[in-house]
């Protein structure tokens, strides 16, 4: 799903938000235990976050009409001991098979970023829904490879990179726990 299409609804999606949040205030209400509390409180505090940050975006298409305007978020900036990184993470059901595909304009704003900045970016994808966790890691720079090509048909048509799949690591669970370590240690 592309976020361009859920601020085309805007409107109809912050509804259908309200009325998730109504049901899970009433979780709340009945809430047995302060566990099942604070759980409920974390769903509701996402979902707040989320009715924010679509209304700010919508705002600014407004207020740029007519210009480029693009917005795009980091998922995380990692600082152990003053050593950064910053992390983009995603979830695929299932690895990739040719190349790794990702967002054209998000991949170029941080690629950006993190040139500007001197902080390393990794791209990282859990994989997999059930049974062990593997990660899929690329760390990107001034000297990644990639190519751009428009996929996709209908409303999912947008602009991808492909970056090399040889460029990645495929870690298990314990793997990439050290590979972290490593990064940041």
């Amino acid at each position: 799903m592309r976020r361009l299409d859920l601020l085309r609804y805007h409107d109809y999606i912050s509804f259908i938000i309200d009325k998730l949040l109504d049901r899970l205030y009433s979780l709340l209400r009945k809430a047995e235990d302060g566990m099942t509390a604070m759980a409920i409180k974390h769903v509701i505090n996402i979902l707040e976050e989320e009715k924010r940050s679509l209304w700010f975006s919508s705002l600014c298409k407004k207020v740029f009409k007519g210009e480029k305007v693009g917005i795009t978020d980091l998922d995380k900036i990692l600082n152990v001991n003053d050593r950064k990184i910053l992390i983009e993470y995603k979830f695929r059901r299932e690895d990739f098979r040719n190349c790794i595909i990702t967002n054209c304009f998000q991949f170029l704003n941080l690629r950006h970023l993190s040139i500007r900045s001197g902080i390393p970016l990794y791209y990282i994808f859990e994989i997999g829904e059930y049974g062990e966790k593997l990660f899929r890691v690329i760390e990107i720079d001034r000297d990644t490879e990639y190519k751009i090509r428009r996929l996709g048909n209908g409303q999912s048509r947008d602009t991808y990179v492909l970056l090399n799949l040889d460029d990645s690591l495929l870690l298990n669970e314990l793997e990439f726990k050290s590979w972290l370590r490593e990064v940041l240690g």
